[in-house]
């Protein structure tokens, strides 16, 4: 069972990482307990945004959804929201080729959180935006 908690999400660092400290990834894998489906739905109906049931699986099972095949009016909120939480602790403007460099303190990998809850099993879970391939995209992650 997930408890669900009003929380605010954590500060973002514009401190620009090597592809080797990147590597160093909290993003859930594949296991027998799995993030409800309803937290990651909550999180991407806060942002005004659709996403199907693969979409939702793929998320829980550790993987990456790729926002390229989106309509840029569905996609515009979250980049808006991005900024905004991005401009809160940054002089630094992020530019989406910044995305994968951005890393979120106390996180330990790459991408802005734009919604977080708790999770029984995996503690503070986030939804990242993040680029993927050049590509914006969304992954979960998780800090024990």
């Amino acid at each position: 069972m997930s408890l669900s908690i009003a929380t605010p999400i954590k500060s973002v660092s514009t401190q620009i990482e090597t592809p080797e400290i990147m590597s160093i990834s909290t993003t859930i894998n594949s296991a027998s307990t799995q993030i409800g489906i309803p937290e990651i739905q909550k999180g991407f109906n806060l942002l005004g945004l659709n996403v199907s049931e693969f979409e939702l699986n793929e998320l829980q099972h550790g993987n990456t959804i790729s926002l390229e095949s989106r309509r840029l009016s569905e996609i515009g909120s979250v980049l808006i929201l991005a900024e905004a939480i991005s401009s809160l602790n940054s002089v630094k403007n992020i530019t989406l080729q910044d995305l994968p460099k951005v890393m979120t303190e106390s996180l330990g990998c790459s991408g802005i959180p734009v919604h977080r809850w708790n999770d029984d099993t995996f503690g503070k879970c986030y939804l990242l935006l993040t680029l993927e391939d050049g590509k914006p995209a969304f992954k979960i992650s998780s800090q024990k």
